[in-house]
């Protein structure tokens, strides 16, 4: 039943109960806090969250329950007093210069910070973060967090009372076990732990791109100090949820700023790396490719796209393959995981809906470890339900960050994961509340599938996954009694959890109902959009067929062969095998992020010449590379980043640093290496190209400049 509440005067309408911090700020009301953030269990600590609830007094709004009918008052003069009084308090040692949300509340309360900063008690030792005591605030969120949310103890309280510390494990920050995943940082209110880099540069301008580490391709701001970039901030106004994201906001120091990072390309001879030149480079990686087709014909070479890059770098890497190999053996790294071909009823681990989806549902079905690999997307269900917007339905492992916040957790192990969905299908089928007519668009056999699930039923499924049955069964009503309906899913490559989950997304009725949508999510190697831009060794550009080709062909000048060539997997298979004598992985170290990495990390040491382009060398470009040509990393691109639900974000304004290039640059300079005799001036040109071949319409560079653009790539990848 929907609660009802008054926060100052405002109706609030809840699809379940919710706390009346998470109340007001559905309503838009900012309750102030030191010592809340939605990753972490409520606290109660800062106590500037009183509020004024009518017949109950001051209570705090971070661990108080709305009930239906309450009134609240969150600016009352008695509640105002208080927060002046408790500002007051914390402003007689804290530093003048205040930071963050401490300085927005003291300016929004009228108070002055009169402390005086402390340079003997600022550690400096960590390499990358900065912990000043003098301005600790005694939240306690970093050490929560770190416990909580990370799962480590790197912060700890010492002593009692007035003399109350917080302090690194070791004492000192940098001999401390921290893994340097900013999340202290994130959630600190008052600038007390910092980030050096972004903290101490001040950018001089700002650049515009895409977030390349998940399928989300969040939209960012990239700050740049003459040409290095130092600061990043999610494009909050685009897309609400992409400024919540740790990785998105930090990690792209990692692609930038590690030593795994050349400077300029690199060849190795006899073992040894050394030192090249991009137009010697590009010379010897074109002759080598030359002799290896020559050696082994076309079908002996190919191109694996391993993470996501720009469209324009995605159609050149294919024109790539066809153009200067002459070989359709190119494809996404996608293929090599289960989960893609699993999900062939639906054209592959594709969105049926929008990520923004979420945000307008009453239940959410999470599969998985959504937090762990798309944090973006998950700040955004977690504050669905935090909020009150949406229950919560969390089917995964006990380790799972997002069922601390589930209304329902059905708690199983990894490997009975596809037991549990099916445990849950065989609930809702038991009970007569599956969508057979809608499943059968996508599911062959659903009319059989829901008799057999009917048959198992929900008790006996439940004890064969290990799970209890009382939970599933409320999760399937949940489902169940859902007006609409989103079901996400994560995949890192366990086989039948992609299959088992589309089951349930086709029998719930999230892939026919209104409203509703089905999210799968590969944990590596999602770049499946791709495919929408001709690679794959069976579609060109647009989704046309290797038959379609002739007006391509025109354009290019070149033939494209007529037989499909070999998919990622298969690529690997013919490495192992010997009959690959030379692979161009463009993007992220292909053996370094997955769990097959010992099996591709074989198959690549048996390629006589494998040319690594990415941003940094991890094992495969150690260890099975004869070259490596240093790729741009997201914030140092230029060129359209395509999300997996179809968002355009042009990225502009941006630099290159480190020796390193672009990716449509260096597959352009490669084929004209390779003696392609077009050449590409920039990625708007290759962009404008691509426009004229693709029968979808794509908006141009200035459209995308004036506004949000999305592209079908459903009917492109088809």
């Amino acid at each position: 039943m929907p609660v009802r509440v008054i926060i100052d005067g405002k109706e609030v309408v809840l699809e379940k109960p919710t706390t009346i911090l998470n109340a007001a700020r559905r309503a838009g009301i900012d309750i102030p806090s030191l010592c809340y953030d939605e990753r972490l269990s409520p606290y109660g600590s800062c106590r500037l969250c009183l509020v004024e609830v009518k017949g109950g007094g001051l209570v705090t709004a971070c661990t108080t329950y709305v009930q239906d009918g309450m009134e609240v008052s969150t600016e009352t003069p008695e509640v105002v007093k208080h927060r002046k009084v408790i500002l007051s308090m914390l402003a007689e040692r804290h530093p003048r210069d205040a930071r963050g949300r401490l300085a927005e509340l003291f300016k929004r309360y009228g108070v002055e910070p009169s402390g005086e900063g402390k340079p003997e008690l600022v550690d400096d030792s960590h390499p990358l973060l900065r912990f000043d005591s003098s301005r600790c605030v005694l939240c306690y969120s970093c050490v929560r967090v770190c416990d909580e949310y990370i799962g480590r103890l790197i912060w700890r309280t010492m002593y009692r009372g007035q003399q109350v510390v917080v302090i690194p494990e070791t004492g000192k920050f940098g001999t401390s076990s921290c893994i340097s995943c900013r999340a202290c940082v994130d959630v600190c209110p008052s600038g007390a732990i910092v980030d050096k880099v972004m903290s101490s540069s001040v950018p001089d301008r700002w650049g515009e791109t895409a977030c390349s580490m998940c399928s989300l391709s969040c939209p960012v701001r990239v700050g740049f100090s003459g040409p290095r970039p130092v600061y990043v901030e999610g494009e909050r106004g685009q897309l609400p949820f992409s400024a919540e994201c740790l990785k998105g906001k930090y990690h792209w120091e990692d692609l930038v700023y590690v030593p795994e990072r050349p400077e300029g390309p690199r060849v190795r001879s006899d073992g040894l790396w050394s030192k090249a030149g991009w137009d010697d480079a590009l010379r010897a990686v074109a002759q080598g490719l030359r002799e290896a087709v020559s050696e082994g014909g076309p079908r002996s070479v190919g191109v694996i796209v391993s993470s996501r890059l720009t469209a324009e770098a995605y159609y050149l890497s294919q024109l790539l393959a066809r153009a200067g190999l002459g070989t359709n053996n190119v494809d996404t790294a996608s293929t090599l995981l289960p989960s893609t071909g699993e999900l062939t009823p639906i054209g592959g681990p594709l969105p049926t809906a929008p990520f923004s989806a979420v945000q307008d549902v009453d239940v959410i079905v999470t599969i998985g470890q959504v937090e762990e690999y798309h944090p973006a997307l998950a700040s955004a269900i977690r504050r669905q339900s935090l909020q009150g917007y949406s229950r919560l339905v969390v089917i995964s492992t006990k380790d799972d960050k997002l069922s601390r916040f589930a209304d329902i957790f059905v708690e199983s192990g990894q490997d009975s994961l596809q037991a549990a969905i099916r445990a849950v299908e065989a609930s809702l089928a038991e009970g007569g509340r599956v969508d057979v007519a809608g499943a059968s668009r996508y599911l062959a056999g659903a009319v059989s599938l829901a008799l057999s699930l009917r048959s198992l039923g929900g008790s006996r499924a439940s004890r064969q996954a290990g799970v209890d049955e009382g939970v599933v069964r409320a999760a399937a009503e949940a489902i169940a009694s859902a007006r609409r309906l989103v079901i996400v899913s994560e995949l890192d490559g366990t086989p039948g959890v992609a299959s088992e989950s589309l089951s349930l997304a086709a029998l719930s009725g999230a892939l026919s109902r209104e409203g509703s949508g089905f999210l799968p999510l590969l944990s590596y190697f999602d770049n499946y959009e791709a495919v929408a831009f001709g690679v794959s060794p069976s579609r060109l550009p647009g989704g046309l067929r290797l038959d379609e080709a002739r007006e391509l062909e025109a354009a290019w000048k070149a033939s494209v062969p007529g037989e499909p060539g070999m998919s990622s997997a298969e690529m690997i298979e013919a490495a192992r095998d010997g009959r690959l004598r030379a692979l161009v992985v463009i993007g992220y170290d292909l053996a370094s992020p997955s769990p097959m990495r010992e099996s591709i990390l074989e198959a690549m040491s048996r390629v006589p010449l494998v040319v690594s382009i990415s941003p940094t060398a991890g094992v495969g470009v150690s260890y099975a590379s004869k070259f490596h040509l240093p790729l741009a990393s997201h914030v140092e691109e230029e060129g359209v980043y395509v999300s997996a639900d179809g968002r355009l974000t042009l990225a502009r304004g941006n630099t290159v640093i480190n020796n390193a290039m672009r990716g449509w640059e260096v597959a352009s300079r490669l084929l004209e290496a390779l003696g392609y005799r077009r050449r590409y001036s920039s990625s708007r040109d290759a962009w404008d190209e691509l426009r004229s071949l693709v029968k979808e319409p794509l908006p141009d560079y200035d459209s995308m400049v004036r506004g949000p653009a999305k592209v079908d790539l459903r009917r492109m990848a088809a």
